[in-house]
């Protein structure tokens, strides 16, 4: 919140009730207290308005001497919504976007009055009614402000009252994006140093330089890195081993007999035959040879 530019306004007129005027304070030290409500106002920071704000304002005053010299002590706690379309953040200027947060805040005035105090013409809720769009003066751009910050005090002790002001300080946090944190006080260079933070809300994330996955390159859709096994056959099959390793054996099938897979397996009734058979020839071939033999001799 600038201190430093802001302005009186003008007093509100649709203020709610009011309160009765409060006793003069006499004594040194004595003290009485106020709480206002407001709501729609804005804070400008450094680079234009950035942020709306609802407040609870408690208000401190203090007697000091008898001379009409009074403390008074403004303490601010509430909520802030940066404004959609906003340019600047409050301390660097960079691109605000949309975050919510709390805002807390301090301010330390010491008036010269003759009068004492009185809450007679005060409001318990102001509704400043900003236009963000406006000129940038929160005098006029804000029709229900009935005194800047820095004048508050003029509310209860009047226009003639003399006000200075002293130390201060707001805090404005998010906790979105990381959390973010802008302070603006007396001692920080109205917020300008290089450590009072900032509220920018949430930058996107910057474009991924990783190349994107596609289709082939899916686990689910990649083709297996194994040779693709082809359907088992009878001889690659291990409950089909045996014929396999009959089908390894010299093929007794007759030529003429149409090949292929008609090969009878070697088994013991078909040795069996096989032995008989080759035995009758021998045999025949023997009496054969015997015959030959006899005709010559009788010859």
């Amino acid at each position: 919140m600038k201190i430093r530019t802001l302005t009186v306004g003008a007093l509100a007129g649709g203020a709610l009730a009011l309160t009765g005027a409060a006793p003069a304070l006499a004594d040194t030290g004595s003290t009485f207290k106020d709480t206002i409500h407001i709501v729609n106002d804005v804070d400008s920071g450094h680079h234009g308005y950035w942020a709306r704000l609802n407040l609870h304002r408690s208000v401190t005053i203090t007697s000091g001497d008898t001379d009409g010299t009074w403390t008074v002590q403004l303490h601010d706690q509430g909520t802030f919504a940066t404004i959609g379309g906003a340019a600047n953040s409050p301390h660097e200027g960079d691109r605000v976007r949309g975050v919510k947060g709390t805002v807390t805040g301090d301010y330390t005035l010491t008036v010269h009055s003759a009068t004492p105090p009185s809450t007679k013409g005060v409001g318990n809720r102001y509704d400043y009614a900003c236009d963000v769009h406006g000129t940038g003066d929160r005098g006029t751009d804000c029709p229900g402000m009935p005194a800047s910050t820095s004048d508050w005090p003029k509310l209860y002790f009047g226009p003639d009252a003399q006000v200075t002001g002293g130390a201060y300080q707001w805090t404005y946090h998010t906790d979105s994006c990381g959390g973010q944190t802008w302070t603006d006080a007396s001692t920080n260079g109205d917020g300008t140093d290089a450590d009072a933070g900032d509220i920018t809300g949430c930058k996107p994330c910057p474009p991924s330089t990783s190349p994107s996955s596609s289709p082939s390159e899916s686990p689910s859709q990649a083709p297996s890195d194994q040779p693709t096994s082809p359907s088992a056959s009878p001889s690659q099959s291990g409950s089909t081993a045996p014929s396999s390793s009959a089908s390894a054996q010299p093929s007794l099938t007759p030529a003429g007999n149409g090949g292929g897979s008609g090969s009878l397996p070697v088994t013991g009734t078909s040795l069996g035959l096989i032995a008989g058979g080759a035995v009758a020839l021998l045999g025949g071939g023997t009496a054969l040879l015997v015959l030959t033999r006899r005709r010559r001799t009788q010859g």
